[in-house]
């Protein structure tokens, strides 16, 4: 008879549970557990020992990940039917337990500490970066130790940028599997909704899962459109604009956001603001990076201003803060792809991209970004500028 869980159990009983649904499979140093595009089988509960996530790609093999004990494999697959998305093998010796697709559907839903158990593991990916931080890390230092080997510096800068996309699409690559694994989830949770009622469990699952979810949509819609704005195929809808209620609309927005970090988040705008031309969904994205950022940056009992005045032909909207400042050396790269300024808070670090959106979605406005030091040189201000519409002649 298969075991069906009911109530809260410890991970004791929760392993136990699954040694009863799979079988347990021991492994050798070096031995292949699943093959990249291989067709799923299952998922794996690695009980002990240590196995590594590799990705090939044109005959170059990227170790993803490193895979510990408590933790699970092939989830993704078991859920949605894909197929392997990565060769897993032990890097010593292992042992795991094998659960079919079948089965592991049926524990997601009649037992939720397994679901909490798949959603804080990717939870605890997204909050860390450490999918995007092990491809950038391990794979940047490979690729670092390629150019080594160059010897024209024009071929070794060459070279360098071409290696930073692919490793962008490595980014895209890794960021589908938690997606995945997300919305599966996400379904058998509203499932379970649906059928037994609310209750803070799932509630608090469900708000987990949302927040998850957001996070990383707009990490995967950032790097789409970078990558569309580099190829000058993003499709922007001008209207004119009146930047003053966008200001307002984007500071009501990140209030909340603001109070979360204890920091005082106003808007300090010209009357009689004038009008641009533009797309206003990707300049409100602007500016609502622009804050985040400085959110992000800013000590509790901070300040945040947004300012919109106009200058000489153009409309400056500019975000100041009361954090650390930008040293001056770094504030003309930091719009550079996956740039990070040294010396700046680690905490809740993202890929360095978010200003690069920012500069390439301005320019596509025929606009200018920058960023200089705050007043009286504490904190940074970040401005950017769009020009006026031109009234014609005659009215």
């Amino acid at each position: 008879m298969k075991p069906r869980l009911s109530g809260g159990v410890d991970m004791t009983d929760l392993v136990e549970l699954l040694q009863q649904c799979g079988k347990e499979k021991k492994l050798s140093p070096g031995q292949v557990l699943c093959y990249q595009g291989a067709a799923s089988d299952g998922a794996y509960y690695v009980k002990w020992g240590r196995l590594g996530a590799y990705w090939e790609d044109q005959g170059t093999v990227y170790l993803l990940s490193e895979i510990v004990p408590g933790n699970l494999v092939g989830e993704l697959g078991a859920t949605t039917g894909w197929s392997r998305t990565a060769t897993v093998k032990a890097e010593e010796e292992s042992c795991v337990i094998h659960i079919s697709e079948v089965d592991f559907r049926r524990l997601l839903k009649e037992a939720p500490d397994l679901a909490a158990k798949v959603i804080c593991q990717v939870g605890e990916r997204l909050a860390r970066g450490d999918v995007a931080r092990v491809t950038l890390g391990r794979s940047y230092q490979q690729a670092m130790d390629r150019v080594q080997t160059l010897r024209s510096e024009k071929e070794h800068v060459e070279e360098l940028l071409r290696l930073r996309e692919e490793l962008a699409d490595m980014i895209v690559h890794d960021l589908r599997n938690p997606l995945g694994v997300i919305f599966s989830v996400l379904e058998l949770l509203e499932n379970e909704l649906a059928s037994e009622g609310k209750s803070e469990y799932l509630d608090s699952l469900m708000e987990t899962m949302g927040r998850s979810v957001l996070r990383m949509q707009r990490l995967v819609g950032t790097l789409l459109d970078i990558a569309r704005l580099e190829e000058g195929g993003m499709m922007l809808h001008h209207v004119p604009l009146d930047m003053a209620a966008l200001v307002e609309d984007v500071v009501a927005e990140e209030r909340p956001l603001a109070g979360n970090h204890g920091v005082t988040l106003e808007s300090l705008l010209h009357v009689d603001l004038p009008p641009v031309l533009a797309d206003r969904d990707v300049l409100q994205r602007v500016l609502v990076n622009l804050v985040d950022n400085a959110l992000k940056f800013t000590p509790g009992g901070g300040h945040v201003w947004v300012k919109a005045h106009p200058q000489a032909g153009e409309v400056w909207v500019e975000v100041v803060d009361t954090g650390p400042g930008i040293p001056p050396g770094e504030q003309k790269r930091i719009f550079e792809k996956f740039t990070h300024v040294r010396g700046r808070k680690e905490s809740g670090r993202g890929l360095g991209l978010g200003l690069t959106f920012c500069r390439m979605a301005v320019e596509a406005h025929d606009g200018r970004i920058w960023v200089e030091d705050g007043p009286q040189g504490e904190g940074s201000s970040f401005v950017f500028a769009l020009p006026q519409i031109q009234e014609k002649a005659g009215h």
